[in-house]
């Protein structure tokens, strides 16, 4: 498919391409063959702020395919999927109230994290559709990356719905492949081919179904925002840490008083009173994790104000507005806006 994209734009994050060279290295071939004519080095790949070039990952990705001599090898092992490898985002997506959100939000993640090729989500009637548009890779490495694309989603809409997950369907924009019986087990639903797009479609209705409780993967997610937010907060007192940890621990629920006294193992009035000696409150503490999940999605996300206002529990975005307001001197778009130019 055309683009204008720039090839040599740097936007691909060491850690993707650390994972896949990592995976092969294992598999006992030399990182010096991986990144063969790539211009990237190992210690390019440790430093977590350095960033790759579509180019860069383009040609790492023909290596591992000229090194593997092996069709559809990508497709031979389910992916390591996991909510902690999206962060921050991860979090989000665990806070939405239904797969809709979580979805739409992965979606948007995909977009900013470097991925070379834009994701669309729709309505299709009873589908519900990923597809992907201006893919920058072509041949055998255009496939790869959206057969990796599809085989990775069905683990992670498992994952956020807390039960097996299958697709309805994938489209694709190509013929049939050589290694075409390898479909059947990576993504067990039915395959057409020479598609005006490539598209994984499932169940419109498991849209509206509410995200499962937390697991341990999104207990590890819970902890490194809630140390992140703790760090920025500058929180010293344990019991107030002890609160936000709390509040961190359930994404995309906010609970009373009474209810974080019970998780405390105290009485609503001796914790009241606790926070009363120590000069605060519980909805003082509540604002702040609220305004500093509200600044880290605002700064290292491309959510959109409505979408952070529903995450931080708001009924209406205008609120959530005005506390901002309250909170930083400046509205949500224009504190992104600053953000942006420093």
């Amino acid at each position: 498919m055309a683009t204008r994209r720039n090839l040599d734009k740097q936007l691909i994050p060491v850690g993707q391409i650390r994972a896949s060279v990592d995976w092969f290295v294992r598999k006992g071939y030399a990182i010096e063959e991986v990144l063969d004519s790539t211009g990237l080095t190992p210690a390019f790949l440790e430093n977590e702020s350095h960033k790759a070039s579509y180019r860069q990952r383009i040609r790492q990705l023909e290596n591992m395919i000229k090194l593997a001599n092996e069709p559809g090898f990508w497709l031979k092992e389910e992916p390591d999927t996991t909510i902690s490898a999206y962060g921050l985002l991860g979090y989000a997506m665990m806070s939405s109230a239904t797969l809709h959100r979580a979805v739409a939000i992965a979606t948007k993640y995909h977009k900013m994290a470097g991925a070379m090729f834009d994701l669309e989500f729709l309505q299709d009637h009873e589908d519900a559709v990923l597809r992907v548009h201006h893919l920058l890779a072509r041949d055998e490495v255009g496939q790869m990356v959206v057969e990796e694309l599809f085989h990775g989603i069905t683990p992670l809409i498992s994952l956020l719905l807390g039960r097996e997950h299958t697709p309805k369907e994938i489209r694709l924009s190509y013929r049939a492949p050589p290694y075409l019986d390898l479909y059947a087990g990576a993504f067990r639903c039915p395959v057409k081919f020479d598609q005006l797009f490539c598209e994984y479609r499932f169940d419109a209705a498991l849209l509206d179904e509410p995200l499962a409780d937390a697991d341990a993967d999104t207990a590890k997610i819970c902890e490194e925002s809630c140390q992140a937010l703790l760090g920025e907060m500058d929180i010293g007192d344990d019991m107030v840490s002890r609160i936000c940890r709390v509040l961190l621990s359930v994404p995309g629920t906010f609970p009373c008083l009474d209810d974080i006294a019970d998780k405390l193992h105290l009485g609503p009035r001796t914790l009241r009173r606790r926070l009363k000696d120590l000069d605060t409150s519980y909805q003082k503490i509540l604002d702040d994790v609220r305004k500093e999940l509200a600044i880290q999605y605002l700064t290292t996300t491309d959510l959109s104000t409505q979408q952070v206002s529903d995450l931080l529990g708001y009924t209406e975005v205008t609120n959530f507005r005005r506390a901002f307001v309250k909170w930083v001197g400046n509205s949500p778009f224009k504190f992104r806006k600053r953000q942006k130019i420093m």
